[in-house]
């Protein structure tokens, strides 16, 4: 951990909010897509990332100094998240092209170039559409351990860490994640 980030720890530990706010700024975007990327939805995980700011600005007086801020904070994130799904499980899968253009939505490297064709814009959006469709239909921990491995870019043994689970639990959900994803998007590969 960076010198700065002890010192922001330290004051906000004592009380100073703007310290704290300083210290969770450069996990800002982070933090709200991990939000967004286990609900799907904008709104919804807003919310979250606010209740996880407000966990952790609680929870910061009994932060231990040797640990990662941005892995226990990430952590509060994910348990928010998971929460906010079990308590909403009748609500799980809504479409995730409502919010497509939020600034805080995985964008899967589906970039567009100018040398691109608007056929081509097309069939990659559409592709986007169907793979973050496709995604929603994961388990919460299956979905979370694809996002941070293959749309986040985390290792294996980061996933876990942040995942709260062993190495081998992360391999499982990753196999079973891209098994469900093959499976889904079988039908728009034979073509």
């Amino acid at each position: 951990m960076k010198d700065r980030e002890i010192e922001l720890i330290h004051k906000a530990q004592n009380g100073d909010s703007f310290a704290f706010e300083q210290l969770v700024s450069g996990y800002d975007r982070q933090v709200l897509s991990l939000a967004y990327s286990i609900v799907g939805n904008p709104d919804d995980a807003q919310d979250i990332y606010q209740e996880a700011l407000i966990a952790a600005y609680r929870a910061l007086p009994k932060f231990r100094i040797e640990s990662n801020f941005f892995t226990w904070l990430y952590r509060i994130a994910v348990n928010k998240a998971i929460n906010f799904k079990r308590k909403n499980l009748k609500y799980q899968v809504e479409s995730i092209t409502k919010s497509g253009s939020d600034s805080y939505a995985p964008d899967h490297d589906l970039r567009i170039s100018l040398s691109d064709t608007p056929e081509e814009v097309t069939v990659r959006k559409e592709l986007k559409t169907i793979i973050d469709e496709a995604v929603l239909l994961l388990s919460t921990r299956e979905r979370m351990a694809f996002v941070l491995c293959h749309q986040e870019g985390y290792k294996l043994r980061e996933a876990a860490e942040l995942m709260n689970c062993s190495l081998g639990s992360v391999k499982s959900y990753l196999f079973r994640s891209r098994e469900k994803l093959k499976a889904h998007l079988k039908p728009y590969m034979e073509n």
